[in-house]
């Protein structure tokens, strides 16, 4: 009966000390980062973006926002990482500090209206999207897989494309770089 006792023990410990390595570990890795991947458009003037909005009530129109940041981003509703990063961008545009708000403008790409439609229902997500039904859209900003996405500047220069899925915490962390950014070569400029 001790022996059995003294087995659990260690047991016990063992489980204990394999738990909290575990957590020094996930606690000490860098948080997962944005995959920004190389793109012919970052660095340049971004492609024309114009159409009416999935639901046909109004229209959108990129330069429309010319002295805004804002996200572009291609979406379908098929696509799983696309419905993870869809909260995770409502709340981007919600949860700035001292007053800048993102725009967003949604590109449907792969999918068919009524299910983008649906999309944005049941995520509740409140940017406008435009249709690329037949990807001329997606085609000019050199969009093959989902999800994607573009940082534009104001001024209408793309800063940063990003394929994969998107958190809040790495928008905001690459908003506030890429100002830093623009602030930063402004001031170079008027030097």
């Amino acid at each position: 009966m001790r022996r059995g006792f003294a087995v659990a023990r260690w047991s016990a410990l063992g489980a204990i000390v394999v738990v909290a390595v575990l957590v020094a570990v996930l606690a000490t890795r860098p948080a997962a980062s944005l995959q920004t991947v190389q793109s012919p458009l970052v660095g340049k003037a971004a492609p024309a973006l114009e159409g009416r909005t999935l639901s046909g009530r109004s229209r959108v129109d990129l330069e429309a926002y010319s002295h805004d940041w804002v996200l572009v981003n291609f979406f379908a509703s098929w696509c799983t990482v696309c419905q993870s990063e869809a909260p995770q961008i409502e709340r981007f545009l919600y949860t700035k500090p001292d007053g800048v708000r993102p725009v967003v403008i949604g590109v449907l790409y792969g999918d068919t209206l009524s299910d983008g439609i649906r999309f944005q229902h049941s995520e509740g997500a409140t940017w406008p999207a435009v249709d690329d039904p037949d990807g001329e859209i997606a085609s000019a900003w050199g969009v093959g897989s989902l999800p994607r996405s573009y940082l534009v500047a104001p001024g209408g220069r793309v800063v940063a494309c990003i394929l994969g899925g998107l958190t809040t915490n790495q928008l905001d962390q690459l908003l506030e770089q890429e100002a830093k950014r623009l602030a930063l070569a402004h001031q170079g400029a008027a030097a």
